[in-house]
């Protein structure tokens, strides 16, 4: 079987924040009180919507920034998740804070090769309002289970990322199931909190959102099992597939080890929360390490599925076919063969980044070359969806060598490992953010594309490292993860 291998890649935000984040030292970090922070977005307000990924209520999504691989307390690669939060004028730098588990009301302890910030996804759990970050150290150990996993959730509030937070790992801790590494966020019960779906290996873990979780130190799981699966998970997502309000889980899974093919199917999500049997037809799959990307390409309302390889061995319609959403589930006996120019690189989100209702496909070439030949630069391209589904007229590539994009392409920097699409600036079309894991000898970077008229734009882009943030830069993967919507 070829499988695609994933790398490894403050916190009572208030006024002034000190986090202990470098070798033993101390690290004082600032929040800052610029004049755009606390101005809530005409758009949300007008809209009397949540943002999402609003950690502080103001209107403007916030980020953050996995750094799996950054020292801690001395600790190599224990990992921390740097937060930076949006404003008028896009994300403002000058307001952030560190976060690990050394920051106070972190459950745990920096210990080596965690890898704190493996994941990050963003959600309201509790259902007051402000985004939460949902943050996995994949290689914890639990006792004696090493690289067991868990999850760190860390609730939002007023001024930020408050320091109530609670952390959990999988019911069996089992050695080497890396808990946390695959999840994915939605409303399955459709109450108005958002639920955390783990896998933990083979099964699903369910954490439903509650307006208590925060004084929950073990919140209650249900596990439900991946159509095909039973011997491991290889991804997850979130969407409303069938339009009912509801959102559903993607999953793609495989029952033999080793995998050599896998199952694409739907969990649909009722007023109980996720069901065990398939919404509609389950798809075969030719191999287990598929993405499942999910969006409403087409407008309708409910949403779709892309599906990519990632491999240039892949069957030639399978490579990107989009199976369109239904009442009755995917539409697996119609799919939608992709008919454009090859594209290299793989499907890696869907966003409505040009606001004309429909969703557009972003693809991620982490192996682009820089100019001179250097391998593994790294581009985007922009794929716009349409009535039609996924054109390549019109397509928007971005690079750290595109005109107006601060910084110089350089080989080995993997630009777009790392996708997080969402309203920094509060306009009401999603922005980028795109990781760029390995620049600078591997300490990270994250570069900031805001949606222009007709798309996006490299007006007003920008460029962010982890000294941008106060946070420890050797090594660190900064940007391997983002806090991204309901899709890993």
């Amino acid at each position: 079987m070829r499988k695609r291998t994933r790398g490894v890649v403050g916190v009572a935000v208030g006024a002034v924040v000190t986090a202990a984040v470098a070798a033993g030292a101390s690290a004082v970090v600032s929040s800052g009180d610029g004049t755009d922070q606390k101005q809530p977005s005409p758009t949300a307000a007008a809209a009397g919507t949540t943002t999402p990924g609003d950690i502080d209520g103001d209107g403007y999504a916030d980020l953050g920034v996995g750094a799996p691989d950054g020292t801690v307390s001395a600790k190599s690669k224990a990992g921390y998740v740097g937060v930076t939060y949006g404003a008028k004028a896009g994300v403002d730098t000058g307001r952030h804070s560190t976060l690990s588990q050394a920051s106070p009301g972190i459950p745990g302890t920096p210990e080596a090769g965690d890898h704190f910030g493996s994941a990050v996804l963003r959600g309201d759990v509790d259902g007051d309002g402000y985004g939460d970050l949902i943050v996995a150290a994949n290689y914890e150990a639990i006792g004696d289970a090493k690289r067991a996993g868990s999850v760190t959730v860390v609730f939002g509030a007023k001024d930020g990322l408050s320091d109530d937070a609670i952390a959990f790992h999988a019911p069996k801790a089992t050695a080497y199931a890396l808990f946390g590494d695959t999840m994915a966020v939605g409303d399955y019960n459709h109450d108005g909190r958002d639920d955390i779906a783990i896998s933990d290996g083979t099964e699903v873990q369910v954490v439903n959102g509650a307006a208590d979780l925060r004084e929950t130190a073990t919140p209650k799981m249900t596990s439900v099992t991946p159509p095909g699966g039973g011997a491991g998970t290889e991804h997850l997502s979130s969407g409303d597939i069938n339009g009912d309000g509801f959102a559903d889980l993607v999953t793609v899974a495989y029952q033999d080890d080793p995998a050599d093919e896998g199952t694409l199917g739907v969990l649909p999500g009722s007023s109980g929360g996720l069901q065990n049997t398939s919404l509609g037809e389950d798809e075969p799959l030719p191999f287990a390490s598929y993405r499942a990307v999910v969006g409403d390409i087409n407008g309708d309302g409910k949403d779709d599925v892309v599906m990519d390889t990632g491999f240039t061995d892949g069957p030639d319609d399978a490579r990107l076919r989009t199976y369109p959403g239904t009442v009755e589930g995917l539409d697996t006996a119609h799919p939608v063969n992709w008919t454009g120019k090859a594209q290299n690189g793989i499907a890696s989100r869907l966003a409505d980044i040009n606001g004309d209702g429909h969703d557009d496909l972003v693809v991620s070439d982490t192996d682009a070359e820089a100019p001179g030949g250097y391998n593994d630069a790294g581009a985007i391209t922009v794929l716009k969806g349409t009535e039609d589904w996924l054109t390549d007229a019109g397509a928007q590539t971005f690079s750290l060598d595109t005109e107006g994009v601060p910084g110089d392409m350089a080989g080995g920097d993997w630009f777009g490992d790392a996708i997080s699409p969402a309203d920094y600036n509060g306009d009401g079309k999603p922005d980028l953010a795109v990781g760029v894991p390995n620049r600078t000898e591997g300490a990270g970077a994250v570069a900031l594309l805001y949606a222009g008229a007709d798309g996006l734009t490299a007006e007003g882009s920008a460029l962010i490292g982890p000294g941008d943030l106060g946070s420890p830069a050797d090594d660190a993967a900064f940007g391997k993860e983002l806090s991204g919507p309901a899709t890993k």
